[in-house]
């Protein structure tokens, strides 16, 4: 499964092919690693160092293991770190394209803002509309858009009281906060598409007050999907249409 590592920063490179390996799917919570003996030899490093790289696996939260079971580490169930981790490498180095994320951005914010609006409490629209209110105020100034976007998007999030949503949409947000903002940046009119996004935002807060799960999550998705609409090209539209049927004529 690991290939050998070279002398210089081998507990790194080590971490690093344990952490590839569980972003690519080849390993998963519950599965073990290979124990030390042989981890050492399919390594080719001594014991210190395969014993550093389980050290530093254990402190982030990717494995356990018992003092005195001679079997390997367990992989645990992913935490925030391990998911950012893949979802780094799945955008970054072309393990899914531009329209596989948005794909599954639509979704997540889909589902979870669907859900809000039949669970949120007031308590919960309390919070939703005080980040409604930054995300305008944001828009008008054309400048922390992105970040007050994401926070506006926890608070719908937050509401569904779903902590693997909350979860995983926080992490999702820091992996497409680049793409947003680099969308953002060959804008023609980088107004316009805020006020476009800043529209949608407002008819979430209405449909989620209102308890129209259907229309708070058609509105999501529009708002997200119009905001990249004119920067997508035809295999992407294609992608991204069942997710957002109708989204081009209502912008």
């Amino acid at each position: 499964m690991f290939r050998t590592v070279g002398r210089t920063d081998a507990h790194a490179a080590i971490v690093n092919q344990v952490e590839t390996a569980i972003a690519e799917g080849r390993l998963g919570p519950g599965d073990r690693l290979p124990g030390e003996r042989q981890l050492m030899e399919e390594f080719g490093v001594s014991r210190p160092t395969i014993r550093e790289a389980m050290r530093v696996l254990q402190a982030t939260g990717i494995v356990e293991s018992t003092a005195g079971d001679p079997r390997g580490p367990v992989i645990l169930p992913y935490s925030t770190t391990v998911l950012q981790k893949s979802l780094h490498r799945l955008s970054a180095h072309g393990g899914a394209s531009r329209a596989q994320l948005l794909q599954f951005r639509l979704m997540l914010e889909g589902t979870a803002t669907r859900l809000a609006a039949r669970v949120r409490t007031e308590e919960d629209l309390v919070r939703i509309r005080a980040a409604h209110d930054a995300l305008q105020r944001a828009t008008e100034r054309a400048e922390g858009f992105g970040r007050e976007s994401d926070e506006f998007l926890a608070a719908v999030r937050s509401g569904a009281h779903n902590p693997l949503l909350q979860m995983c949409g926080q992490v999702f947000a820091t992996t497409m906060r680049s793409l947003a903002e680099d969308v953002l940046a060959r804008s023609a009119d980088r107004r316009a598409r805020l006020q476009v996004s800043a529209h949608w935002g407002r008819q979430v807060l209405t449909a989620l007050e209102d308890g129209d799960s259907e229309r708070a999550a058609t509105a999501v998705v529009t708002g997200l999907y119009l905001y990249y609409a004119d920067d997508l090209d035809e295999d992407e539209r294609v992608a991204l249409a069942p997710l957002a049927a109708g989204a081009d004529q209502l912008g």
